[in-house]
């Protein structure tokens, strides 16, 4: 068997999260690291969701009970790499992502001079240097750092017992940097590998700018807001199979359960209210992710892949913020090689989401929104990639 050309099929159908687990859009893959050679590769990466709900009724208004419509935008995103083999046991790399991102919009005109308003948006950009160590045909012994872009506005319009709320908050992009570390085993006469990845947490000072019914709020003396981003790990694993066959999987953990959003004015106008000592966005579970994966090839050219995806969510209750709360998927895909170097991957994926639990939440966004079901829950995503090895 010719294994050589199986060495891409672990990521060919890499998968974006919208609305699975906290804000993570993509699983920080560092695949292409393990690529043989010189190489690189650009993708493109579209997400088609539909995700709709019911709001609750708010009973100073009278309204009854509405839907939401569509929730979260269509999204656009891309990944790039280029790994470089400048001595036979030292290989270097460049990975670009957007790990994570939200897009979350809704408003609700009734006739009340008031109106239920939900506008989170969160984005970032990270990059990733790494260097690692071969000692042998075996193992590689991996390190790096990443500098990583965050920022976010929101704006949320809501009752609060009887009061009506109207806030926003705009976090400017801030830079930090975290580190990695890592090991893999390969076999490369049965197309064998194993890595397992750990992320450093990643964390931001921001100046963030609020307001209250669209004047600045200014309660307590300014000071910057902490975002920190998650740790995890990632555990990857694939295979040779007899008859041209090829196994695959990963597993996917991160720290949600630490992550939390309580900017400064915030955190002061809640402590006026008695019992409302909330944060602003948190989470109750730490996510687990499972993918795995078979291919098959058909030709010298010609590869294809199936998957089957879960994704535990984070465990937050149903709100504006949290439609969602993690998914069941199936992906397809295929390689098509131009040259021995020069290959295209697309690939398509189906998810499915859970709908989360009704129960008080530990954020203000849980228990302010007002949000009560699901109508629609699913989403496509669609991918390409051009790779050439050199």
């Amino acid at each position: 068997m010719k294994y050589h050309i199986y060495t891409a099929l672990f990521y060919v159908l890499p998968v974006g999260h919208v609305c699975a687990a906290g804000l993570e859009r993509s699983n920080q893959s560092i695949q292409a690291f393990f690529e043989k050679g010189n190489y690189a590769e650009v993708s493109v990466l579209q997400v088609n969701p539909n995700v709709s709900g019911k709001v609750q009724p708010v009973s100073s208004l009278g309204n009854p009970e509405f839907s939401t419509g569509d929730m979260v935008n269509k999204q656009h995103y891309f990944q790039a790499a280029l790994k470089l083999q400048p001595h036979p046991q030292v290989s270097v790399a460049l990975l670009f992502d957007q790990p994570f991102f939200t897009d979350v919009d809704y408003q609700f005109n009734t006739t009340h001079p008031s109106s239920e308003i939900a506008d989170v948006e969160f984005d970032s950009n990270n990059m990733t240097a790494l260097v690692g160590y071969q000692p042998n045909a075996n193992w590689n012994l991996f390190t790096g750092v990443s500098y990583q872009s965050f920022s976010g506005n929101l704006r949320i319009g809501t009752h609060v017992e009887n009061f009506y709320v109207d806030y926003a908050v705009h976090f400017p992009k801030d830079h930090a940097w975290g580190w990695l570390v890592g090991v893999s085993y390969q076999l490369p006469e049965y197309a064998f590998t194993t890595a397992i990845t750990y992320r450093s947490k990643i964390k931001h000072h921001t100046n963030a700018s609020e307001s209250f019914w669209g004047f600045p709020l200014e309660i307590a003396p300014q000071h910057a807001t902490t975002i920190q981003t998650p740790e995890s790990i990632n555990l990857d694993f694939q295979t040779g199979l007899p008859a041209q066959n090829f196994l695959y999987a990963s597993l996917r953990w991160v720290n949600w359960q630490d992550f939390e959003i309580q900017p400064t004015q915030y955190a002061a106008m809640l402590q006026q209210v008695p019992n409302m000592n909330l944060n602003l966005i948190d989470y109750q579970k730490n996510q687990w992710s499972v993918r795995l994966g078979v291919a098959h090839q058909w030709s010298p050219k010609w590869i294809t892949a199936v998957e089957g995806l879960w994704d535990s969510g984070a465990g937050n209750p149903a709100s504006s913020f949290n439609p969602v709360d993690g998914y069941l998927g199936l992906g397809t895909g295929l390689i098509y090689n131009f040259t021995p170097k020069t290959f295209v991957i697309s690939g398509i994926h189906y998810l499915y989401f859970n709908q989360p639990k009704n129960a008080q939440g530990s954020s203000f966004l849980s228990q302010n929104s007002h949000f009560s079901q699901l109508e629609e829950r699913d989403a496509w995503i669609y991918h390409l990639k051009l790779a050439h090895r050199f």
